[in-house]
């Protein structure tokens, strides 16, 4: 196993999703759970809210959309 790593679930609230935006929250009671869990500081995301976009990758790479075909 690697240094840092544990079989804690990484664990998050949605607060809000729109379907193309989610927001969620890390609760400081979870960020200190993983420290006790031994993760290493550098590869937990810190107690707050952050905002992430749906749908991303394939709008940054339209080259992968596959056209729908019809009957």
């Amino acid at each position: 196993m690697s240094e840092g790593w544990c079989n804690r679930p990484f664990v998050f609230s949605v607060v809000e999703d729109d379907g193309e935006n989610v927001i969620i929250e890390v609760s400081e009671e979870d960020y200190q759970k993983d420290l006790e869990a031994g993760v290493d500081d550098e590869l937990i995301m810190k107690p707050g809210r952050y905002t992430f976009k749906r749908g991303g990758f394939l709008a940054r790479h339209p080259e992968l959309v596959k056209e729908k075909k019809r009957a």
